[in-house]
């Protein structure tokens, strides 16, 4: 759905005045619970508004309005960021089916519309592809304007950089063919080497999750286990080892290689 920046930036203000509203009326709610006293003979009620309490009130406010504004206004970007990985991680994939396509003779229109019907295997690339499949046949455009468009206006610079050498190849005389075989394989080796990288970072990365989370926490159970069997320690970092630090950990490094993990080695 297609929402313009004056809308959204008004839906973000919107937003972020009832986030700041909101937690007014629950500091203020707190405010009055902390007010009961529970006495020997009955209940007592204090309500006393100080200065400090205003300060209070218009931080949190304040504080609550900021951070709704700003993750509504960063959201985009991180919205565009996330299409950006998946389209670079399904491009080297996309871009050798376009060079297949074209070697056996296939026009390069009749390529991307085949490969905008193909979403289940390509993914973010196929949807990309169906805007120029969108201008040409509902809004008329050439086909050259319709890659011209799609290069300005998609989230991935790699993806932008194929679609502008395309539209150069064509208007300087050049054969398609030929340049979509050359950026295949360019693409592939780039795609190699991305993988490479991540095996070796990943192999790292699971040197300091056995050091961090299965060496030295078995190595801190042993030990004040056995302190505790001396009456020489407390159970609280023991507890705190056990049900914190290795759960937490795992989630962190699990995330970790989520986000590492280059979108095409899912």
């Amino acid at each position: 759905m297609y929402i313009t920046v004056e809308r959204w930036l008004s839906v973000s203000l919107f937003a972020s005045i009832i986030a700041a509203v909101c937690i007014s009326l629950v500091m203020l709610m707190l405010k009055i619970l902390l007010s009961f006293t529970i006495t020997y003979t009955k209940p007592k009620f204090e309500f006393v508004f100080t200065g400090v309490d205003v300060l209070i009130f218009v931080l949190g406010a304040g504080l609550g309005f900021l951070f709704t504004f700003f993750a509504f206004y960063y959201y985009p970007l991180v919205n565009a960021w996330g299409r950006r990985r998946k389209i670079d991680g399904v491009l080297p994939y996309a871009v050798g089916y376009i060079a297949s396509m074209a070697v056996i003779g296939v026009i390069p229109y009749e390529i991307f519309k085949k490969l905008s019907e193909s979403e289940e295997e390509y993914k973010e690339a196929s949807i990309e592809a169906k805007q120029i499949v969108r201008d040409v046949e509902l809004f008329g455009f050439d086909f050259v304007v319709a890659l011209r468009n799609l290069a300005s206006t998609t989230a991935s610079q790699n993806l932008s950089a194929f679609l502008q050498g395309a539209v150069t190849t064509t208007l300087s005389g050049g054969e398609l063919r030929m340049y979509f075989i050359n950026k295949e394989k360019e693409y592939m080796a780039e795609s190699r080497k991305e993988q490479e990288d991540f095996i070796a970072l990943l192999g790292m990365i699971s040197e300091m999750y056995v050091v961090g989370l299965v060496a030295t926490p078995l190595f801190v159970i042993v030990m004040y286990t056995t302190m505790l069997m001396l009456e020489g320690a407390s159970p609280v970092i023991l507890v705190a080892i056990i049900y914190g630090m290795i759960p937490l950990g795992s989630i962190a490094f699990i995330m970790l290689t989520d986000v590492l993990t280059p979108e095409g080695a899912k």
